[in-house]
């Protein structure tokens, strides 16, 4: 179990790490975002097609697949729109506050994906718990956008 929480550990690094890789290979690319997250990705699906000729199961995979109901295929719009955004936004906004966003959106789509049992996640509601560590980001989302310009205001 520890070991699952240590890669999801990594791959939080790992997207904090891809954010300002994926700026700066746009700004290298005459300032194209959008060819940098193809750059990313295709880099990414060779990297996943290496792993899949040692480790999947390639048989029946056609039939398998035309079975499936489109919106399942949809993760790869959202990966692509993903990094593409990683490219494009950390030179607009900054990459703490890319990165803010990211999590704290994460978590409130995860809470309601849980208590809703969406897309086939087990249903798991919404408590108070739960509901109180959201607003405490919520908070914590503001006063990391806002808190400097509060404080100064208060000051003043």
């Amino acid at each position: 179990m520890v070991l699952y929480y240590f890669l999801a550990f990594a791959a939080a690094t790992a997207i904090a790490i891809q954010a300002p890789i994926n700026s700066r290979l746009g700004q290298a690319l005459m300032g194209q975002p959008l060819l940098a997250a193809l750059i990313s990705f295709s880099v990414g699906t060779i990297a996943l097609f290496i792993l899949c000729l040692f480790r999947a199961d390639f048989n029946n995979l056609g039939s398998t697949l035309l079975q499936q109901p489109l919106w399942k295929l949809t993760g790869g719009l959202l990966g692509a729109f993903m990094v593409f955004c990683s490219a494009f936004l950390p030179l607009k906004i900054g990459l703490g506050n890319f990165l803010f966003m990211v999590v704290v959106s994460q978590i409130i789509i995860a809470l309601i994906i849980d208590h809703f049992g969406l897309i086939g996640m087990p249903n798991k509601p919404i408590d108070i718990w739960r509901l109180l560590g959201a607003l405490v980001m919520m908070g914590g989302l503001f006063i990391f956008f806002f808190g400097g310009k509060l404080a100064k205001t208060l000051l003043s």
